[in-house]
């Protein structure tokens, strides 16, 4: 297998010296994530695909910061990482990326693309499997995941899972839960959406599960990366990081959506796949930061926290999209920097990515929609 090379060096570098400040605004500002090859929707190492997930940052994004913020051998955390696209970036790109997430759906595929085995233990695995599903009941699934799939897929999934978890098979758990549904043939659903699964429309017909779960798993290592990684993921909550003080160089990540975007459940789906019934989906809720009542008052908590564990005059860099009531707009950077500055966060910018529009809406409802950077140290 091939290994990903670092595609660019910094604009007019030929080292990885550090930026100052100032040039690091700079390069933000030229945004060169929407540029060729990187704005193109499947950039990036094959990993980055391995499941999907609402909200998420785009790896040629995440790229592009890591590259001109930091350098190699540096601690980069994000903690609020869903699937993973910072921290295995970081890996891919020589630094050391940890990620947390209180979403038991976005660690697993977290954790997966740092659990790394040559490709050929991974496939010889699969081909080792007795695959019985005599003693499988599905009396216990709920109504709404059986109008997925054709009784046996889905007893052949559960099969698979549970042996999965049983002997720590996390890359191929992950696999497994991204071709759980969506609308392609390697997909083990009737057809629905790869991202939200709404109810399909047609009956489902019986899919062999390990010859897809092989072609998925062949596709992941398309592009290559390395076996040894000093990445490491927590299913842990980012107002109380399991880290220690001063140990973080940089900080990126895209927090949750203010009050936009509902992470439980338009993960629904996978998430019943991993033990969650209504009642832990319901409980999750509360702990996830998104609701509009307390939104900030969560994030001030995670300052603080933020504040013990990057090194001092360490950086913080978020991506944050605006809340949009009505005709009313809430700029949330602004908004969040106001309350960093409380706990003593400098900031030297915020700067907007204007996010291209939606062919799908028509002109009429379409609205500016953007997200800002905003660029801070700590002190």
């Amino acid at each position: 297998m091939k290994m990903q090379s670092s595609l660019m060096v910094y604009p007019n570098q030929k080292t990885q010296k550090s930026l100052t400040l100032n040039e690091i605004l700079l390069y933000i500002n030229k945004a060169y994530w929407k540029k060729k090859p990187y704005k193109f929707q499947n950039w990036g190492n094959w990993l980055h695909r391995m499941s999907p997930y609402v909200g998420k940052i785009k790896p040629a994004m995440a790229y592009w910061l890591i590259k001109i913020a930091s350098k190699e051998g540096q601690v980069i955390l994000d903690p609020f990482c869903g699937i993973g696209t910072i921290p295995l970036e970081a890996d891919l790109l020589g630094r050391r990326g940890i990620g947390v997430d209180l979403n038991p759906y976005a660690f697993s595929i977290s954790r997966a693309k740092f659990d790394r085995t040559p490709i050929e233990e991974q496939l010889k695995w699969l081909d080792s499997v007795k695959l019985d599903i005599s003693k499988i009941s599905i009396n216990d699934c709920s109504p709404f995941m059986k109008k997925f799939y054709h009784p046996n897929t889905l007893k052949e999934i559960i099969f698979l899972r549970d042996l999965m978890i049983q002997q720590k098979k996390y890359f191929l758990l992950g696999c497994l839960l991204g071709i759980i549904h969506g609308h392609r043939p390697g997909h083990l659903s009737a057809v629905t959406s790869l991202v939200i699964p709404f109810e399909p429309k047609a009956k489902a017909e019986y899919k062999e599960v390990i010859p897809r779960l092989k072609d998925k798993v062949k596709r992941m290592y398309k592009d290559g990366f390395p076996l040894k990684t000093d990445g490491k993921v927590f299913l842990g909550d980012a107002r109380k990081l399991p880290l220690e003080d001063a140990s973080v160089d940089l900080v990126i990540s895209s927090p949750p959506y203010f009050n936009t975007l509902d992470y439980v459940n338009d993960n629904k789906l996978r998430l019943e796949f991993l033990g969650y019934d209504e009642d832990k989906k319901e409980e999750l809720k509360k702990w996830l930061i998104q609701g509009k009542d307390d939104y900030l008052g969560e994030m001030y908590k995670v300052g603080l926290e933020l504040k013990r564990v990057i090194k001092k005059k360490g950086i913080c860099i978020f991506v944050l999209g605006d809340l949009h009531t009505g005709k009313k707009v809430i700029n949330t950077a602004e908004e969040v920097k106001k309350i960093y500055e409380t706990i003593g966060f400098k900031t030297y910018g915020i700067i907007e990515d204007v996010m291209p529009k939606n062919k799908c809406i028509p002109s009429i409802y379409k609205r500016l929609k953007m997200d800002r950077i905003l660029v801070m140290t700590n002190g």
